[in-house]
């Protein structure tokens, strides 16, 4: 009997010696997402429930459901600028494709409601992000930050790397493209405003 404990000590102690499978970015963010659930979920269904009762809302939504939309996305998708900024952030093993997949299923699975005890800061989609945004919980994002930042090599390389004089050349590039601006506008006309997307990226580190 002593002998099998042993030998199970032995295995358990070679299990947690070995080489731990690193963590990609998007469970990374999915931690983040996390703690703005765990933290804020009840704020922000309320907030999605209010909403939902607005056609300013709506019409963002319905649009990103049309075929209008997918080709938009497919345009941008075959731009060389936008192809670089992808290369470039598959290079940190960050998956753009990942997060187009979960924002199409949020997109999917919103509903039309009118139960919602939170006020709302207008009626578009702009206003509904950024009244998300004031209900997450900002420290613990931070502080998660922080200490993935101390503690993940990979993570810390990924975010210096976004911080980078390349990047801003890379991003700089597509954003000064023809194409990719007339894009943003079609969705700005439609109610999907990109640079509050980026607000959002920023809060769910909690970095803005």
């Amino acid at each position: 009997m002593m002998k099998k404990v042993l030998v199970l000590f032995a295995l358990a102690a070679l299990v947690s010696s070995a080489p731990q499978p690193r963590k990609l970015f998007h469970e990374h963010v999915e931690d983040f997402v996390d703690v703005i659930m765990q933290e804020s979920n009840e704020e922000i269904a309320q907030l999605m429930e209010l909403y939902s009762e607005f056609d300013e809302f709506w019409k963002a939504i319905d649009y990103m459901k049309t075929n209008n939309f997918k080709e938009i996305i497919y345009e941008m998708e075959s731009l060389p600028e936008f192809v670089a900024v992808i290369d470039f952030l598959e290079n940190d093993n960050i998956d753009v494709h990942y997060f187009i997949d979960m924002l199409n299923e949020i997109i999917e699975n919103v509903e039309r409601n009118a139960l919602a005890r939170q006020s709302a800061s207008g009626r578009d989609l702009t206003a509904f992000t950024r009244d998300c945004i004031a209900v997450f919980p900002k420290e613990k994002l931070a502080a998660l930050f922080d200490q993935k930042m101390a503690e993940d090599d990979e993570f810390k390389t990924a975010i210096q790397n976004l911080e980078s004089e390349e990047w801003a050349a890379v991003f700089s590039a597509l954003w000064e493209s023809e194409v990719f601006q007339a894009e943003v506008a079609a969705l700005s006309e439609n109610g999907i405003e990109i640079s509050v997307l980026f607000e959002q990226l920023l809060a769910i580190f909690g970095q803005n």
